[in-house]
């Protein structure tokens, strides 16, 4: 599963005039951050404050062209000012791709980067050789659900307190997410359980989430 390149990326799903992808670029780091801390001030709280360390960066991210990291972080870009980002996680060994975040500088948010990038996770997946992509959508704000939604993602159910949130100034708790993932290999190639391993309850939530294909209901 090796990292598209940013002129793979620029041709599956092609950018509003104007704006460019790019791979981030260890002398952007600290304009990064400071941009998601004015873009998304929640940030400071939970799971995504790593992308508000430098040894994050230092230790994880692909940066400077490599591509032996596992988690990718491109920006988009105006000229040469920064006005968004998003972040992807490989997960070589179940093929597998995560979708950690996307933040875009509220100025900037018209121009529609977040739509652009969904499709893009797909196609970029699929060229990578993934074959299941998943990401988590705050409850607190619609607009991840139905950016998802939208690009076909399924909605899996919900984690009950995976991440916090600053619910209130100084109040942070833990919170509800959903999960939304997206399988990119054919309903043939799943393996369904067999009924008679499921708990009544597993199973009523099971035949729920993923009824028999072409049935509309689960036999």
């Amino acid at each position: 599963m090796e990292w598209p390149t940013i002129a793979q990326l620029t041709a599956l799903a092609p950018l509003p005039a104007g704006f460019r992808y790019e791979q981030l670029a260890s002398r952007d780091v600290p304009a990064l951050i400071a941009g998601l801390r004015r873009w998304h001030p929640d940030i400071a709280v939970g799971g995504g404050s790593c992308y508000l360390r430098e040894s994050f960066y230092e230790a994880s991210v692909c940066l400077d062209s490599q591509t032996r990291r596992d988690v990718f972080v491109g920006v988009f870009k105006q000229g040469d000012t920064l006005v968004g980002m998003w972040s992807w996680e490989r997960l070589p060994d179940t093929l597998a791709m995560y979708g950690r975040l996307i933040v875009i500088a509220p100025e900037h948010r018209s121009a529609k980067l977040a739509s652009a990038v969904m499709p893009l996770a797909e196609r970029a997946g699929r060229a990578m050789g993934a074959e299941f992509l998943f990401g988590l959508a705050t409850l607190k704000i619609p607009h991840m659900q139905h950016a998802l939604e939208s690009a076909g993602f399924q909605l899996i159910g919900f984690t009950s307190g995976y991440d916090c949130e600053e619910v209130a100034p100084g109040d942070v708790r833990r919170v509800f997410e959903g999960v939304y993932c997206k399988v990119l290999v054919p309903d043939d190639e799943l393996v369904r359980p067999d009924p008679a391993n499921l708990t009544p309850r597993a199973r009523a939530l099971f035949d729920e989430l993923f009824p028999q294909p072409g049935t509309g209901r689960a036999a």
